[in-house]
């Protein structure tokens, strides 16, 4: 059952009640499509009353806009990797544990990126920037295969499509895995590194060194 506004709760600073506003709003737009996009739901999710709402943004439209900006900054904090930061594969390897990471801690998002609820609600030019984030890590994933590929360390015959299919589908997959989100962090860190090496053997084949440790990177 969703929280009822109280009068006695807690004022709280702007931006932090702004984010909890937006987050929640991605939460019910995951969960129940455009239908729950409403500021009776969205009042009631973050406890507020649906007036309280509009002193933190001017419409919902609004909301919508800054809900995309929140997946944006969830997905793209810190990419791409350096390139300094390793070799293709390497730098790969780091893309996908940091994403995994983000989108176990935020299913919704996973959710959000797999529909079209929100570029509906956010309008025409605001929907291209969510088909942008997809493209991004797409072009990111393509490139570093692309790269691998060129160095010899890709097996003969796996084409950048495949190989991004595989990589985005399992990170989508464990981001939205109901198992990998009861895990907790820890888990989910230890998920992924069951899962990366068999990513890398697919990709690398018979160019795969005879034994290489996993390491659990920073930037994850």
């Amino acid at each position: 059952m969703e929280a009822l506004p109280t009068k006695t709760q807690r004022r709280k600073p702007t931006a932090v009640r702004k984010t909890e506003i937006v987050d929640a709003a991605m939460r019910l737009v995951a969960e129940l499509g455009g239908r729950g996009f409403t500021t009776k739901h969205l009042a009631a999710r973050v406890g507020l009353t649906e007036g309280a709402i509009f002193r933190h943004f001017p419409s919902m439209e609004a909301v919508a806009d800054a809900m995309i900006d929140r997946m944006e900054a969830l997905l793209f904090d810190g990419f791409p990797p350096p390139r300094e930061g390793g070799a293709p594969l390497e730098r790969l390897e780091g893309f996908f544990r940091r994403r995994v990471s983000v989108l176990a801690d935020n299913p919704h998002v996973s959710r959000l990126l797999l529909s079209d609820h929100v570029a509906m609600l956010a309008g025409e030019v605001h929907g291209e920037r969510v088909v942008a984030m997809k493209r991004r890590s797409q072009g990111f994933v393509r490139e570093c295969l692309r790269q691998a590929a060129e160095r010899g360390e890709l097996e003969a015959g796996v084409t950048s499509a495949a190989g991004e299919l595989l990589v985005i589908g399992a990170m989508l997959a464990i981001g939205h895995s109901t198992a990998a989100r009861a895990r907790g962090r820890a888990k989910r860190a230890a998920l992924a590194d069951e899962v990366w090496p068999l990513i890398e053997r697919a990709l690398r084949g018979s160019n795969a060194p005879a034994a290489r440790t996993t390491t659990r990177r920073a930037s994850r």
